[in-house]
């Protein structure tokens, strides 16, 4: 039997005089379908003695292509750095979390362990998370201290299972970058309670997130326990003055802050106010500060000015002061800002623009500041953005000339799926119910009609034999008409009940366990698409353990349904 000695790996891995090497096939625009296609790759690695890094950037990646990699990531427990960035352009956003778990799967197999993870600019959404959540919470991901998650469409309920991934062992990240996520406020809470428990971060970004001063809030209070903190990007969320006052409560903890970027968070005067006391009065020794297009008064920014420039060197220190977008005054300001900040203030938004927020009286400003903060404590995130995959709350209109008397008896099964009401759709069913959608042109509400139907046939096949048949036959019919398979699988996969359904007023009206059933009777037919394939084997496997116990007791009856 082979032995290993961990002790003396450990140090030749760490050893600081270590040639970097690895494979990289960034941006070559690779379509990777299969086996086959990732060969090269494959190769690459398997001839790659010393893997400390795989970059697959701007390529695609399949569900087959990406089991291959990942076989040969099983013998490669050195590698430290994967950079999976824009990696499944043009793919089924369904189709992503199994290839995400099975390159997990590899470096997990092998005891990889990573320092940094990049999976930016992958629009994988909140189901995305699911692909990822088992490689974040294994020893792969025990000595992480770079992610970055640019970009990923996580929503709200990606950024929950996201924060409850990085919750189940400790983690000692120094770089977290999760910009461009609609994340809002719950989204950012939950991730505040994982920094607070962290307390090694170095760098945090979160630009356009959609977050409002309670998720600002609770960042803020996060930050106080991550005194390492020394470069923090919000832009384009609406931090307000309100978050602001909670940002400038958490700086006296902040001694290493160097670069600040609140470019377009609607601060007002008085947040900037809030900012320039607690800079002041903490002595933070900033080399970098965005207030860009902040609706700052002119006072204001001289406010902050002052607190810049009040700390000794600040010429020196100061690198790029971005006041551009504010009520900035007239000349004589403009040349005091540049006199106290030097070169490193920026008063335009380039060469020639002299643009600028021109601000009302302070009172008027108190008055809309008050307004706009009472309208954020009365919105509602939720409302603003669904944090799932894909919207289903189109309504489908149906052209009913013609077809009255089918469109009365299928519309009437839909309503109320009973054996009985099936039965009046005739011998020929599927033919029925396949003719009245065709009156559905557009294609997102036809694929949703048509799983909520044959669900709600196959919910009747312990009842009725009839029910059965007419399921098996809806099946390729529906494979047929669905154009956008990443549609059909995230209908199926609603209906099912293995991920949240997108329209809050989505109700099942069948039984889950017979569906079960005569999906295993479908899954290995020929022409089952194999993507749809593997993403259901994907979830129902991943989510067996918490399924209702009727509904695991149909499933573990099929062993073909799980991966």
């Amino acid at each position: 039997m082979t032995s290993f000695d961990l002790n003396s790996i450990s140090s030749a891995l760490n050893d600081p005089g270590r040639t970097i090497s690895g494979v990289d096939f960034s941006g070559r625009s690779l379509k990777l379908d299969t086996a086959e296609d990732a060969k090269p790759i494959v190769d690459a690695i398997n001839a790659c003695p010393d893997l400390q890094f795989l970059t697959l950037t701007g390529n695609t990646l399949g569900v087959e292509a990406a089991k291959a990699i990942a076989k040969a990531l099983e013998t490669h427990p050195e590698l430290r750095t994967a950079r999976f960035s824009d990696m499944f352009t043009g793919r089924m956003k369904t189709e992503i979390p199994p290839a995400l778990s099975a390159l997990g799967d590899g470096m997990i197999q092998a005891g990889a362990r990573l320092n940094s993870l990049d999976l930016s600019d992958n629009a994988f959404g909140p189901i995305g998370v699911e692909g990822l959540a088992k490689l974040l919470q294994s020893d792969v991901c025990s000595q992480l201290q770079e992610l970055r998650l640019n970009n990923n469409g996580l929503g709200i309920t990606g950024g929950r299972l996201l924060a409850k991934a990085l919750s189940a062992s400790p983690k000692k990240l120094k770089i977290f970058i999760a910009g461009r996520n609609r994340l809002e406020n719950d989204g950012a809470i939950a991730l505040a309670g994982v920094f607070q428990n962290m307390g090694t971060l170095e760098e945090l970004a979160m630009p356009q997130n959609g977050i409002y001063h309670p998720g600002i809030t609770a960042l803020s209070k996060a930050f106080t326990q991550n005194p390492s903190l020394s470069c923090l990007n919000l832009n384009d969320n609406t931090i307000g003055p309100k978050g602001a006052v909670a940002i400038a409560t958490a700086l006296p903890s902040l001694k290493n802050l160097k670069s600040i970027n609140f470019g377009d968070c609607l601060l007002k005067s008085k947040g900037a106010c809030a900012l320039a006391n607690g800079l002041k009065d903490n002595f933070v020794p900033l080399e970098s500060l965005d207030l860009s297009h902040n609706e700052i008064g002119s006072a204001a920014c001289m406010e902050v000015v002052d607190a810049l420039s009040a700390l000794p060197d600040c010429v020196d220190r100061l690198s790029r002061v971005v006041l551009a977008g504010n009520s900035l005054g007239g000349s004589t300001n403009k040349k005091s800002i540049k006199d106290k900040l030097g070169p490193s203030a920026e008063l335009s938004d380039g060469e020639g623009s002299e643009d600028e927020f021109v601000s009302d009286s302070e009172e008027e400003e108190s008055q809309e500041s008050e307004a706009e903060e009472n309208s954020e404590d009365s919105a509602t995130e939720d409302a603003q953005h669904m944090d799932t995959v894909l919207d289903m709350g189109k309504e489908i209109v149906l052209d009913t000339s013609g077809v009255e008397e089918i469109d009365s008896d299928v519309g009437k099964f839909i309503q109320e799926p009973t054996v009985e009401n099936l039965t009046r759709l005739g011998p020929n069913a599927a033919h029925v119910i396949d003719t009245h959608f065709q009156s559905i042109h557009d294609q997102e509400s036809l694929i949703q009609a048509y799983v909520e139907a044959l669900c709600c046939v196959s919910g009747l096949s312990l009842q009725s034999s009839v029910a059965g048949d007419v399921a098996r036959d809806l099946y390729p019919l529906l494979v047929k008409r669905a154009k956008q398979q990443w549609v059909l699988a995230n209908n199926v996969l609603a209906a099912l009940q293995l991920i949240k359904a997108e329209n809050k007023n989505f109700k099942v009206r069948w039984s889950i366990p017979p569906c079960f059933t005569i999906l295993a009777s479908q899954i290995d037919a020929q022409y089952f698409p194999a993507a749809l394939r593997d993403t259901l084997r994907f979830f129902i496997s991943s989510k067996l353990q918490s399924l209702p116990p009727d509904v695991k007791a149909a499933i573990d009856l099929h062993p073909n349904l799980q991966s």
